[in-house]
C-alpha cells in the first residue's frame, strides 16, 4: 500500500505537464530531520505529549510541481506510533501572491494502519514587514482523531520579522475545524523561531479547544536542521 501511494505522488508530480519543456523540469531536493518535546497537529498531540522525531523530504520543480513525504514518530490512542504523509501538488508564483493546490495521504501505522486523504488549497504573500497565509483543507474521510467524519478546516499563519534580528521571527497560527457530527474545534499557537545557520529553533505555546488531555496548552520547544 505505502508503494502504491508513494508511486501515485511521484507520478503527479513528475509527470502533470509532460508537454513542458525539458528545461522546466530541474528541481531541488529539500527537507529536514528534527526533534519537538511534543508532536502536534492542529493544536493535538500525536505523541501524547512527549518527545518525538520528525523528518520531511521533498523534491520541487522550477514549474511548480512538487512532491513528498513528512514523518514522524507518534503515541496515539488506537496504537499508532509512526505518521506518515505523502503530498503532492502545484505552487503557483504571481509576483506578488502565491497559489498552492495539493493532495496529501495521512496515514498512522502501529497495530494497524489508517490513511486519510486530504485536498489543500492556501494563498501566500511576503509584504515584506510580514508574511502571511490562508488556507482551507478538506478531508472527506475524516482525519486521525476523527475518523469517518468529513473535516473541513481553515487556517492563517502569520510571521513577522523581529526588527534588527533578522534571524529571529515571530509566528502565529489560528485555525478552526468543522466536522461532521462532532464537536468544531479551534486551534492557536504562537511563539518565536529562530536561524542558526541550517538549523532552525523554536520555541511556542500551542492550544486546542479539545475537552482533553492531548489538547491542554502547552509550551513546545523544536529544533530542525535543513538541508
Amino acid at each position: 500500500m505505502n508503494k502504491n501511494l508513494i508511486a501515485t505522488a511521484l507520478t503527479v508530480g513528475l509527470f502533470a505537464s509532460p508537454a513542458m519543456a525539458q528545461d522546466e523540469w530541474s528541481l531541488s531536493l529539500d527537507g529536514y530531520v528534527g526533534v519537538t518535546t511534543d508532536y502536534r497537529d492542529r493544536g493535538l498531540s500525536l505523541s501524547d505529549r512527549d518527545f518525538a522525531a520528525v523528518v520531511s523530504v521533498g523534491a520541487f520543480f522550477d514549474n511548480g510541481f512538487y512532491a513528498g513525504v513528512d514523518a514522524g514518530t507518534v503515541d496515539t490512542a488506537n496504537g499508532g506510533d509512526a505518521r506518515l504523509e505523502l503530498f503532492a501538488g502545484y505552487s503557483l508564483d504571481t509576483g506578488g501572491y502565491v497559489y498552492d493546490f495539493s493532495v496529501e495521504v495521512d496515514s498512522i501505522h502501529g497495530d494497524s494502519s489508517q490513511y486519510y486523504p486530504e485536498f489543500k488549497a492556501s494563498i501566500s504573500r511576503d509584504f515584506g514587514l510580514a508574511f502571511t497565509r490562508a488556507g482551507v483543507a478538506y478531508a472527506p474521510g475524516g482525519r486521525w482523531v476523527n475518523p469517518n467524519n468529513q473535516s473541513f478546516y481553515s487556517f492563517a499563519d502569520l510571521e513577522i520579522p523581529v526588527p534588527n534580528m533578522p534571524s529571529l521571527t515571530i509566528i502565529g497560527h489560528v485555525g478552526r475545524d468543522f466536522r461532521s457530527d462532532i464537536e468544531n474545534l479551534w486551534d492557536w499557537s504562537v511563539g518565536l523561531s529562530a536561524f542558526v545557520g541550517d538549523a532552525e529553533l523554536s520555541v511556542t505555546y500551542d492550544k486546542s479547544s479539545f475537552d482533553g488531555r492531548i489538547g491542554s496548552g502547552r509550551v513546545i520547544v523544536g529544533a530542525r536542521m535543513y538541508f
